[in-house]
């Protein structure tokens, strides 16, 4: 009987037909990581964008307006449309922020806040402890 379970190692050893199968069990999880970060970075640099362009959009959007409740207005409606705008983005997410400036140079500062949770970025952040919460974005225009 030993005498076979030594042939047989020895068979088992001298065969290659097994190799590639380790080798994808070793390199597999560095690999499925490496694509995770790289979709994650995407999803991230997208939804910052986003927002950036939300925040953009809706005080280019109030230029059109006479006096300061109508850009207002037009400001809210663009910041209300932020889903149909923006596919990465979902509405109930959104935070904005709309603030005058009635000094002598009048403008218009719309902040937007956007919470993560629930998102894959919010399940990027339980493996890596990336501390976000949120993403911000800020956009000034003077009249």
């Amino acid at each position: 009987m030993p005498r076979t379970v030594v042939s047989q190692l020895r068979r088992f050893q001298r065969d290659p037909s097994g190799a590639v199968a380790i080798e994808f069990v070793l390199i597999a999880p560095l690999l499925l990581t490496l694509l995770f970060g790289i979709i994650t970075l995407g999803y991230f640099i997208g939804v910052s964008h986003s927002v950036h362009q939300l925040a953009a959009g809706a005080a280019r959007a109030s230029v059109a307006g006479l006096d300061e409740t109508e850009r207002s207005e037009l400001a809210d409606a663009y910041l209300s449309q932020a889903g149909q705008h923006y596919p990465l983005l979902v509405q109930t997410e959104v935070t904005p922020d709309v603030i005058f400036d009635g000094g002598a140079q009048a403008g218009i500062t719309v902040n937007v806040s956007y919470d993560i949770d629930g998102s894959l970025l919010d399940i990027a952040n339980g493996f890596l402890g990336l501390g976000l919460t949120t993403i911000d974005g800020s956009a000034y225009l003077a009249y």
